[in-house]
């Protein structure tokens, strides 16, 4: 049986993109057009997750709720995060949008 999660060429991709944000670096161009979601909430699970209503999607229609790959940074405070598969824009957390 073979098994993978991610190409070699994705992971290179997440890592490239960890350590230029981990130097205060963010793809400002890519970021921009990348899906956002709303009420965004991280899911208590064995890796961490994102939960949300998602906006602009690649592969997946506007307004559903989504939940993301594993989440390998985040930045709330810049409202960025980056998973295995793509950035994503963080607008307002779910509790501070319906407190």
């Amino acid at each position: 049986m073979k098994l993978q999660y991610a190409s070699a060429d994705a992971l290179a991709r997440l890592v490239e993109d960890i350590r230029s944000a981990e130097e205060g670096f963010l793809p400002v161009q890519e970021i921009e057009k990348a899906p956002v979601l709303f009420g965004h909430r991280i899911l208590p699970m064995s890796v961490g997750m994102l939960s949300g209503i998602v906006d602009g999607h690649p592969k997946l229609r506007s307004g559903r709720e989504i939940t993301t790959s594993q989440v390998y940074f985040i930045d709330t405070e810049l409202g960025v995060a980056r998973t295995m598969s793509r950035w994503y824009r963080l607008d307002i957390p779910a509790v501070q949008r319906f407190n």
